[in-house]
């Protein structure tokens, strides 16, 4: 089965414990980036933090095996998470950040997570 086709079967049986190893594999493995950036970007949206968090780590792959993505929705998608409820999703959030900061030279304002826990809890 080609990539695109097994990548739309995989997406349609949403299973979140195939898809947090499956986005991993594919991102690292891939060869068309179009079609794994936009399975990423599909789910860092997912309901499953597990799955969000991996496809952040997924857009830190790209960005050193291709040495580029879509900087409008990708920057985006990543700040979003860095401000996740979950505490997986930010720090694969803030590793993501930090690999586009250097294989593409992106900037984001990294927040400290435990004064933004705290912050939380008040």
């Amino acid at each position: 089965m080609d990539e695109a086709r097994l990548a739309e079967a995989v997406l349609e049986r949403d299973d979140p414990v195939e898809l947090m190893d499956w986005i991993l594999e594919l991102a690292a493995e891939g060869s068309d980036r179009s079609l794994v950036e936009n399975c990423c970007a599909r789910l860092a949206r997912h309901r499953n933090a597990m799955v969000r968090g991996n496809a952040m780590l997924g857009f830190g792959h790209l960005a050193r095996r291709f040495g580029r993505l879509d900087a409008r929705r990708i920057k985006r998608l990543v700040e979003t998470a860095l401000h996740d409820g979950s505490g997986y999703v930010r720090e694969q959030a803030r590793s993501a950040a930090d690999d586009l900061r250097i294989f593409l030279g992106w900037e984001f304002e990294l927040v400290d997570d435990e004064s933004n826990d705290q912050a939380a809890q008040t």
